[in-house]
């Protein structure tokens, strides 16, 4: 069967390597960097409006679907959906497994792990940050696995995504 991982989560929590390390270890997967998308068609992660943002929905959805025809697994890295932007990426896609893994630390674990990758502007994160936060729980995506232990591994995280995904 197909299956769908998305990982979501603040800026810097390690959503992208961890999800080429996935893919690496699931083998016939493809990853969709949302980020990328984002700013292929805005200059930025950050959406001018709506309607901007609808036009990332469609680039993501076409490339799972895309993917989807070569490959068993798509793993999409993104940092955070509403269930609203979740169903619009993936409109159209039945039958198929979904698995949502957060990657959630604190404030301070975030902006130390986005220096370590030379980013000195603690800016995003915390902007990102605190949008995560405004959307009220009942809103948000509910992951099926939460990892919040900021002294796992990467090798760590994928194997417990692994065993639970499989």
């Amino acid at each position: 069967m197909k299956r769908i991982i998305i990982f979501i989560g603040h800026p810097a929590g390690g959503k992208t390597s961890t999800a080429h390390k996935l893919a690496d270890k699931l083998g016939s997967s493809r990853v969709v960097e949302v980020d990328k998308i984002k700013i292929q068609i805005s200059g930025s992660v950050f959406g001018k409006d709506d309607a901007e943002r609808e036009l990332w929905f469609k680039e993501i959805n076409k490339q799972i679907k895309e993917g989807l025809k070569s490959f068993d697994n798509i793993i999409v890295d993104e940092g955070f959906f509403t269930k609203e932007y979740f169903e619009k990426i993936l409109d159209g896609l039945q039958n198929i497994k979904r698995f949502v893994v957060e990657i959630n630390y604190d404030l301070e674990e975030h902006i130390r792990r986005n220096k370590e990758r030379g980013e000195d502007d603690a800016g995003p994160v915390r902007k990102m940050y605190n949008l995560w936060h405004s959307v009220p729980k009942e809103e948000r995506i509910q992951a099926d696995i939460v990892i919040r232990d900021k002294n796992l591994t990467s090798e760590q995280i994928i194997n417990e995504v692994y065993l639970k995904i499989r």
